[in-house]
């Protein structure tokens, strides 16, 4: 009875919010420390939901008083399900400052071509400083139907992180609290302290 409940519950999601079930299995992710992710690195959805979709960062969460995160590159990861082919492979990678109400400030904005399974970086030189609360975003503008499809994993997390959006204004946390989590955006660079300049901190960390 659980397993039939379980299953009714994941096929009343993915007809809802546009997702769909998949077991891939594990998709990279380090044990850096200036590696961050909330996703557990085990993909179990794709999702197509909204225009605009991705992952609110607050590092809080990794090393609580710094006052930014400087970004080297982000990390996105698509899935091409055959029977939900893609209208096109480009999407816009985007990083804004914002908490989690949304995005307030745009930092960046970098043209990728997805792969399948795979992931595809927006790299960063020089490095790009944002504020201790920001979002990596990926933006499906060119695509009519909100392709290409993002994965995300399937541990529902105690505060949300990942949302999405049609219109950019309103946004709508990803996890159901049940069947889904987190979306595979991550991002890789340095933690910034307001005593300190990104070079120093830089110094420090590769004396210890």
């Amino acid at each position: 009875m659980r397993r039939v409940f379980f299953t009714l519950a994941i096929l009343a999601f993915s007809a809802f919010a546009g997702n769909v079930w998949i077991e891939p299995g594990p998709a990279g992710g380090s044990t850096d420390a200036d590696y961050l992710q909330y996703d557990d690195g085990s993909p179990n959805w794709l999702t197509w939901a909204g225009t605009y979709r991705g992952v609110w960062f607050n590092t809080d969460d990794f090393v609580p008083s710094m006052t930014g995160f400087g970004l080297d590159f982000s990390e996105y990861w698509m899935y091409h399900h055959s029977s939900y082919p893609w209208d096109v492979s480009d999407f816009y990678a985007e990083v804004w400052n914002g908490d989690y109400m949304g995005p307030l400030v745009n930092l960046d904005v970098t043209q990728l071509t997805a792969l399948h399974y795979a992931p595809v970086f927006a790299n960063y030189t020089p490095q790009l400083e944002a504020e201790k609360d920001f979002w990596g975003l990926e933006n499906t503008e060119m695509s009519g139907g909100g392709w290409p499809a993002i994965m995300g994993d399937a541990t529902p997390p105690a505060v949300d992180h990942s949302y999405y959006s049609d219109d950019f204004f309103v946004w709508e946390p990803w996890s159901d609290g049940v069947n889904t989590g987190d979306m595979l955006v991550r991002v890789e660079g340095d933690f910034l302290s307001g005593a300190l300049d990104n070079a120093t901190w830089g110094a420090i960390k590769t004396t210890f």
